[in-house]
């Protein structure tokens, strides 16, 4: 079973031993203290016990055992990182272990020889011509388009199929690639046509996908991307991070842009710390991933009013991470390509500073005009847009700048925000998640710690509270435990990353001072959050009576309404 080996493996390394061979530890007490390898700091937050064989680092958040060390810091998947560790160990491995993961590495390698089909149609055959003029007339050279492995996908709509057959690759694995339709006849036909084309790596410089440009005028959508596959995620994907990824940590600061030649054209002006999204907004899953190469963030988008609102957002989202971003405010009809071409090199990044808002200022300018209008509206907008940033010195400075824009006391605009962001027990940690998950890994904490208690808050309810299918990280953590209690096994021995991650968090979390009390808090929430909900169905449930006009049964959900909320105090 893959849990044997699992189990296996982190019992043939020792922590301390294994992790010292890529950072530099010193003993502070009881663990061991470093620099953290997976982001950039002066003073050491990576802390990696002996006594129970996990790291966490109180900088970035990063933790886990020593699979889930290798697997990140060699940028591996989790199958991957055990499978070379065991290797390493000498642990004899049946490769059937690892066959979930084949389709994955079969798709990334079809997609690594189309684009070299496509790099050949662009450079070294007479239907590029035009792609290549088109390149030179974007102003981007040689270089940079091979360095990306631009490539050409020919008007001629069966071209990838008959050359896909002559090699003897499957073309229904080409389908599920998204790089060709199969009909009805059984006939299959190129997806890309007459486009330039942006193969698109992720973070390993595997192809996973591509974007394609049409060179027909007329031609409809103007940009085409793969279709979502289990290699290829638009909201996880961002364009030219590899490439980026060293000069984002060199730099210390991430160019954020929306478009594959917004892209190249600062690259090719000598700006090489950026990265794009991939037809689709920003998102969290983006953030976490740049949120190891720095700290720093520059949103650059169009500047229309499009650009505008898609930088509100973008600066909302990055707020919430505890960041504060700058907005670059690029003229009216300009977008990044077109604005970096006027530019060269330190000239371009000169402009680019000076034309840079503080995140807070950016969101002052976008409602300035409205607020004379109507300051009401534009406040709760601002205060919405605001909901979820939890660090407080970063709360501080941002009821500090409203205050000034605005004309409203800080005090207000401060407890406003609290509100907002519900003012949760001392022990809830600031990290931009919302009551519900943060009492949830309240409970996750305490439940870690406190096993025996188990069955009494799964008596109460718990489980009720429990969506199975969220995505969220704690309820996918709780649901993994309720399972585990069930099989009465180790939580040590579950193979799921992003489990034993929460789970060393967890252990190396700061012990509660007072069991008692947070017991009773956890209680206090499970029967608070199941009243509510028996109250919201109640509503629902008098809604629909009040529509059917039946006088007797409506007196009567009212008074068992009003007894559930009088009863239970909890409004």
């Amino acid at each position: 079973m893959m849990t044997d080996l699992f189990e296996e493996v982190k019992n043939r390394y020792e922590i301390v031993s294994f992790i010292s061979q890529f950072v530099k530890l010193k003993k502070v007490g009881k663990n061991y203290v470093g620099l953290c390898p997976f982001h950039s700091e002066r003073t050491p937050s990576f802390t990696v016990s002996p006594d129970k064989q996990i790291f966490k680092c109180f900088g970035c958040g990063a933790a886990g055992d020593v699979v889930t060390f290798y697997m990140k810091y060699k940028n591996l998947e989790f199958r991957e990182a055990l499978l070379e560790l065991a290797e390493k160990a000498g642990i004899k491995v049946d490769k059937r272990y690892f066959s979930s993961k084949q389709k994955e590495r079969d798709l990334i390698e079809i997609n690594f020889k189309i684009a070299k089909l496509y790099q050949h149609f662009l450079w070294n055959h007479p239907s590029g011509e035009k792609a290549r003029g088109y390149l030179k007339e974007r102003g981007i050279s040689e270089e940079t388009a091979r360095f990306f492995h631009l490539g050409y996908a020919p008007s001629e709509g069966r071209v990838l199929a008959s050359l896909l057959r002559a090699q003897n690759i499957s073309l229904d694995l080409a389908v599920e690639a998204g790089l060709l339709k199969k009909g009805e006849d059984g006939s299959y036909l190129d997806v890309f046509r007459d486009r330039l084309i942006f193969p698109i790596f992720n973070e390993k410089g595997e192809c996973v996908g591509f974007g394609g440009r049409t060179l027909d005028p007329e031609g409809e959508p103007k940009y085409l991307n793969s279709p979502e596959s289990k290699v290829f995620k638009k909201s996880e994907v961002l364009y030219g991070l590899f490439q980026s990824k060293e000069y984002i940590k060199k730099e210390g600061a991430v160019f954020l842009v929306e478009g594959y030649f917004d892209y190249l054209a600062l690259w090719e002006r000598g700006i090489k710390n950026l990265s794009a999204t991939c037809g689709t907004a920003l998102t969290e899953h983006h953030l976490k991933k740049l949120k190891l190469l720095t700290e720093e963030w520059y949103i650059l988008y169009d500047g229309d009013e499009a650009g505008r609102k898609a930088a509100l957002r973008a600066t909302s989202l990055i707020l919430k991470e505890g960041f504060l971003p700058r907005v670059i405010l690029l003229p009216e009809g300009e977008d990044p390509d077109s604005f970096a071409k006027k530019y060269h090199g330190k000239n371009l990044l000169e402009e680019l500073n000076k034309r840079s808002l503080e995140g807070i200022k950016f969101i002052w300018e976008f409602y300035k005009e409205e607020y004379q209008k109507s300051p009401s509206k534009v406040f709760r907008e601002i205060i919405e847009l605001l909901k979820g940033v939890s660090d407080p010195l970063l709360l501080k400075r941002i009821s500090r700048e409203l205050s000034y824009y605005l004309g409203i006391n800080e005090t207000d605009i401060e407890r406003r925000l609290k509100i907002e962001v519900q003012e949760e027990p001392s022990y809830c940690p600031s990290e931009g998640i919302d009551r519900e998950e943060c009492y949830l890994r309240i409970i996750a904490q305490y439940l870690v710690n406190y096993p025996e208690d188990w069955p009494f808050l799964e008596r109460i309810g718990l489980k009720q509270l429990i969506d199975e299918n969220s995505e969220k990280p704690y309820h996918r953590f709780l649901k993994k435990f309720m399972e585990v209690r069930l099989a009465e096994i180790s939580l040590f021995e579950i193979p799921d990353p992003e489990f034993q991650e929460i789970l060393s968090d967890l252990l190396l979390s700061p012990p509660f001072d007072d069991k008692e009390e947070v017991f009773k808090d956890i209680v206090h929430f499970i029967e608070t959050e199941l009243k509510k909900r028996e109250i919201k169905q109640l509503v629902e449930n008098l809604k629909v009576l009040e529509k059917m006009g039946n006088k007797e049964e409506i007196e009567s959900y009212l008074l068992k309404l009003k007894s559930t909320i009088y009863n239970k105090e909890i409004l």
